[in-house]
Formats: structure tokens, C-alpha cells, sequence
């Protein structure tokens, strides 16, 4: 079965499925539709759930071994794979096997991000799909912005006319995730209400997230010393890694988009027109496309997912904010010592922390 994130809750009331696959473009989706099947799961009896994180020299054998194992606190388990890269061979025919025969009393859950369409028509990819459900979520386009974004308006009790929700597209720059932090926001501040222009400025205008794009500009611009005390203000003003990954991540891609573009073009101006970038912010991606290749950007893309599954580990959060210092020096052009001399502050509060 093939599902859309629209499909998915009439699904669930229908039944549980024993297999889903869940993957995409837009982080904030994807994590609302894994949330809403480990809920289902939860309130059929699943208690028990195993994450099991695939990195490179992962052993497949251990998902098999999971999924044939005898739970020792309940008789319904998750067993949830989580896969920050592409799905090698041996993957490939664990899933198929498990897919052909899905162990009785065990939900399995596949997440991993953007996979491209030909794997998408691969034999593992068909054989979750067979036994269960796939959905993936592809990245909204600029036209469909305020259209979702209306709905969700309204879903949170605001009343919003076309012309604001164009605004806040523009505003949050297109990030579903900073979007759906803003429409929270909206909702506390006028609930029931309507909302217009003059409200959507007001609310957004100081937004958390706009300090996040700030770092972001720093880091691309080359601004070493700006980069480390950006992202302490960040840390020290509450704002959770998770967010700064969600702008991260979403700037990261329409800069591989324009890097590979002006790697044949030459052109960085028309590379960046071509990557869909906003034209707030069309001068910061214009210098870090002409700087920074395709390849790094998608490294970073893949460091990324690491350093959001570390913060996500128990007692990892300040190694977490660490590699994301180190690679906002690395990113901006910086020797790490020296960036370190620029700023006290980097030995102080991230070091400090890293000990407590």
C-alpha cells in the first residue's frame, strides 16, 4: 500500500498495518506521521519499542535477531530501524526477508530520508510496501506553501486569509518546521481569532528562527568568529538543536541543489534563482555557492543526521552541540584553534557543559 500523509489517519483507524516505511523530504511530516503510527501502536498493545540505528558497517543480522526475538516485558514490540543513508545490499535482503515474512506481534518501522526514485522502485522498497504501507513524503513546492499552511491554521482554531498565509510562507522562509512553531504561536496569541498581515509580522518578526538563518548566514558568509557566537546565543537563549537541524538541514539541500548547478553553469546567481532560494537570502546562498561544493554540502547533510540522533542518545547532548560547533568551523573556513582564540566564550560554555 502507498500512502500520503493526508491517507494516513483514515488507515490507522482501519487497522495496523505490520509494516511501515516511512520516508521523505520534510522532516516535520515524516516525524508527525511516525508519531501518529507509534500512537496507534501504543494504544494496540505495543509497549515495548527497539531503535535500532543504521550507520555505515551496520549488522543486519541484528534487526533479524530483534524482530525473531521473544520479548521479555510484553507481547507486542515496536522494533523501529532508523537509516541515515542508503540502504546497502545486505539491508536490502534483511528487509525483503522480513517483508515476506513479518515476525507475529512485532510492528516494524523503516525511516530514513529523501531515498531517490529508482531505489524507490528497488525490490526492498516493494516488499515493504507489499507487506505493509510506504510513505514518503516529498518536499512541499513554494506554490503549495500557503495553502498548507491555511489548513493548519485552521486545524489550530486561527483564521488566516490568503494574503497572511503568504506572508508567513515567506517569513519562515519555506521551513515546515519553523512554520508549524509559528502557527503554535499564533494559535496561543489569537485563539478563535483572524489573523492578518499586521498580526503575522508582529508575531514572527522575533522569532527564534530567525536567529537560527542568522547562524546559518554566518556559517555560508565564512564568519568564523560569528559562527561560534552565534550558536552559543542559540544554546544559551533555549533553542534545541532539532530546530537549528530543521533550518539546517532545509538550506543545506537548495545549497547542494545550486552548488551542482554552478559546478556546470558557472553562473552562481542563475544556480541559486534555479534552487528555489528566497530572495531575502538570495546574496548569503549567491558567495556560499561559489564557495562551497557539492559535496561538502552533502556531507554536512549526512552530519546532520548523526548529530540529531546523538543529541538524541541519553547523556549526549553537549557532544552533540560540540559537533555542531566543530562543523560550523569547519564550514566557515576557520582553523578550529584559532576560531577557539576568537571566542572565549567556546571554551567556557560548550567545555563547561561537556564536563557538568
Amino acid at each position: 500500500m502507498r500512502l500520503n500523509p493526508s491517507q494516513l489517519p483514515a488507515s490507522l483507524k482501519q487497522r495496523l498495518l505490520p509494516v511501515y516505511l516511512v520516508a521523505g523530504e520534510e522532516l516535520l511530516l515524516m516525524q508527525e506521521a511516525l508519531d501518529a503510527i507509534r500512537a496507534c501502536a501504543r494504544a494496540q498493545g505495543f509497549i515495548e519499542r527497539e531503535v535500532l540505528d543504521v550507520e555505515r558497517g551496520f549488522d543486519w543480522q541484528r534487526l533479524i535477531d530483534s524482530c525473531n526475538a521473544m520479548s521479555l516485558f510484553a507481547e507486542k514490540r515496536i522494533v523501529e530501524v532508523r537509516a541515515s543513508g542508503a540502504i546497502d545490499t545486505a539491508g536490502a535482503a534483511a528487509l525483503s526477508a522480513l517483508a515476506k515474512k513479518p515476525p507475529p506481534d512485532v510492528l516494524l518501522i523503516v525511516s530514513a530520508g529523501k531515498i531517490e526514485w529508482r531505489a524507490r522502485s528497488s525490490g526492498w522498497f516493494a516488499a515493504l510496501e507489499n507487506a505493509g504501507a510506504s510513505l514518503y513524503v516529498e518536499r512541499l513546492r513554494p506554490q503549495e506553501l500557503p495553502g498548507w499552511i491555511e489548513q493548519r491554521l485552521r486545524q489550530a482554531g486561527v483564521q488566516a486569509n490568503a494574503d497572511a498565509a503568504r506572508r508567513l510562507a515567506q517569513l519562515t522562509e519555506g521551513n515546515l518546521l519553523a512554520t508549524a512553531q509559528e502557527i503554535s504561536k499564533l494559535a496561543l496569541l489569537y485563539p478563535g481569532a483572524k489573523v492578518g498581515l499586521e498580526q503575522i509580522e508582529a508575531a514572527v518578526a522575533d522569532s527564534a528562527h530567525y536567529e537560527v538563518y542568522d547562524w546559518i548566514n554566518k556559517v555560508f558568509a565564512g564568519d568564523a568568529a560569528g559562527s561560534v557566537r552565534g550558536l552559543e546565543r542559540l544554546r544559551d537563549e533555549g533553542v534545541e538543536i532539532p530546530a537549528i537541524l530543521g533550518a539546517l538541514v532545509f538550506d543545506l539541500r537548495k545549497l547542494i541543489v545550486a552548488a551542482s548547478i554552478f559546478a556546470r553553469s558557472h553562473n552562481a546567481e542563475a544556480a541559486v534563482d534555479a534552487a528555489g532560494v528566497f530572495k531575502p537570502r538570495k546574496d548569503v546562498f549567491v558567495r556560499a555557492t561559489a564557495r562551497i561544493k557539492p559535496a561538502q554540502a552533502r556531507d554536512a547533510l549526512r552530519l546532520c543526521a548523526r548529530i540529531d540522533l546523538l543529541f538524541k542518545s541519553t547523556g549526549m547532548a553537549a557532544a552533540a552541540w560540540e559537533e555542531l560547533l566543530t562543523w560550523a568551523l569547519s564550514a566557515s573556513g576557520a582553523e578550529i584553534l584559532a576560531a577557539k582564540r576568537v571566542s572565549g566564550g567556546f571554551n567556557s560554555g560548550f567545555n563547561s557543559t561537556a564536563r557538568a
